[in-house]
């Protein structure tokens, strides 16, 4: 830099006769390129030394064990901790001391779940699963964000400036878009069966008008997967941190999906979410009955079944960030989807409900219609004569995908009661919203009713049977069916 200021110093003149401005221009390209003011530089042509790294932030080696893995799977993942060290959890037979210091890595939802399957082959079939399902969550989440953004800009050009009919073609648009995604998505893999979920003819009035659930899907796997001559699979040893005695009988899966609950929420940038729920499909057939791969209706006996036969279920939540959340039994497990690199990252591991919160959400429009004995619960949160004493506030977004993820997150109560003038039934389907939703609740330390027994107890009798429901923190439940008289289990 020295032996150039001197050069430019010596020729004034004929750089001002070209007119430019290459001096200064130069004398700042060649600012910009030295090194931070971190480094000390002497007038001697010695360079710096190198930086070394340390062993304990070293990258992690390829070859790393299974054991490695599974440690790795209990760590909780940020960005700004890559390049800082932290302490791990190792399984004490791999590890005497019980820690291990190496850099925070990123796991992925795929890197994850094939940890698993590598320990529990049995969990294959979920895998391939949920690998369709985390692509077309991606995707929605996408749609989502851009068509907010291009409704809200041409709503002034809309001829019908009426905000239901906007909202309820705005609604209809993201519905079918989210429903051809996911079924797209699930039958990508070539081993599903996808369709669209009956609806009861029947139940009309129960079920509400046909375009307000419209793409609610059953996927149905078309081969048995790890069988064993008669079909069923062998049971490994160990559970994983799973359900085993679940996973053990498995031959078929069936799941059902809500692909875009809240969509009427999407212009308004409030949180919507994608629900699904997985079944042992042959739990749903007697005597070895198959069910007509061409019949909708026949397909869906496999989804007919109470959450407590649920194999795992989750949700993705569309927000600020896009979070999935899924257990397959043992836990409850979040991932968040680092746009970075567009993949879901592990960032909370074995999720736990709070014991008790003190938020409250429900929609108190309809609380004219509401049993007496939820009425007097509420006046006891809102007057502070609980049993904590303490005054509880009102959350309540609409959307029953960020209401009850604000519940596991904070703790509290989600309720969503029947009412004797509008839903005598409750308002939330049972087999797409509040049973897949109560499983992840109940194996996060929370319990889930539907005001007399446990809501996963409950078993549907068609695909879009709407059910009471009331899920949460478990001091809090546990209050709650004191009050409603019913099963405190």
């Amino acid at each position: 830099m020295m032996s150039i200021r001197r050069n430019l110093t010596r020729q004034p003149r004929r750089r001002r006769r070209l007119g430019t401005s290459l001096p200064s221009a130069t004398l700042v390209t060649v600012a910009l390129l030295l090194p931070s003011a971190a480094v000390a530089w002497s007038s001697s042509t010695t360079m710096p030394p190198a930086r070394t790294f340390s062993s304990a932030v070293a990258p992690r080696s390829m070859s790393s064990t299974a054991a490695d893995t599974d440690a790795v799977d209990e760590t909780y993942y940020s960005p700004g901790l890559a390049s800082t060290t932290t302490t791990m959890p190792t399984r004490p037979s791999s590890n005497p001391g019980g820690t291990a210091t190496a850099a925070a890595p990123r796991i992925t939802m795929t890197r994850w779940l094939s940890a698993k399957v590598q320990d529990y082959p049995e969990l294959r079939d979920m895998e391939s699963l949920h690998l369709s399902i985390q692509m077309a969550c991606k995707t929605i989440s996408n749609l989502i964000q851009s068509s907010s953004t291009a409704t809200t800009a041409s709503r002034g050009d809309a001829v019908d400036n009426s905000a239901g009919s906007l909202r309820d073609d705005s609604m209809k648009r993201l519905d079918q878009i989210s429903k051809n995604v996911l079924q797209n998505a699930l039958r990508f893999t070539g081993r599903l069966r996808v369709v669209e979920a009956p609806r009861n003819t029947g139940n009309e009035d129960e079920e509400g008008p046909r375009t307000h659930q419209p793409g609610v899907t059953i996927a149905y796997a078309l081969d048995q997967f790890g069988s064993d001559g008669d079909g069923t699979r062998q049971k490994g040893e160990g559970v994983g941190g799973e359900d085993g005695n679940a996973w053990g009988t498995t031959r078929r899966l069936a799941a059902c999906f809500d692909p875009l609950d809240g969509s009427g929420n999407a212009d308004a940038a409030i949180c919507t979410g994608t629900v699904f729920g997985v079944f042992d499909a042959d739990a749903g057939f007697r005597g070895g009955e198959t069910p007509d791969l061409r019949d909708a209706s026949s397909l869906s006996r496999a989804v007919l079944q109470p959450g407590s036969k649920l194999l795992a279920a989750g949700y993705c939540l569309y927000s600020s960030t896009t979070m999935l959340v899924f257990s397959l039994g043992g836990g409850t497990h979040g991932f968040t989807l680092d746009k970075s690199i567009n993949e879901f990252v592990l960032t909370h591991p074995n999720m736990r409900i709070p014991s008790r919160g003190n938020i409250y959400s429900c929609n108190e429009a309809y609380a004219e219609g509401w049993d007496g004995g939820f009425k007097g619960y509420l006046r006891t949160l809102k007057t502070g004569r609980g049993a904590t004493g303490q005054r509880y506030t009102q959350r309540y977004i609409g959307s029953m995908v960020g209401d009850v993820h604000r519940t596991l997150m904070y703790g509290g109560i989600f309720c969503c009661p029947s009412d004797s003038e509008v839903h005598p039934k409750g308002s939330l389907q049972l087999v797409y919203k509040s049973a897949p939703m109560a499983y992840i609740i109940e194996h996060a330390g929370g319990k889930a009713s539907d005001g007399n027994v446990d809501l996963l107890d409950v078993r549907p009798n068609y695909v879009h049977e709407r059910s009471p429901c009331f899920m949460g923190s478990p001091e809090d439940m546990d209050e709650l069916v004191a009050h409603l008289g019913g099963d405190r289990r």
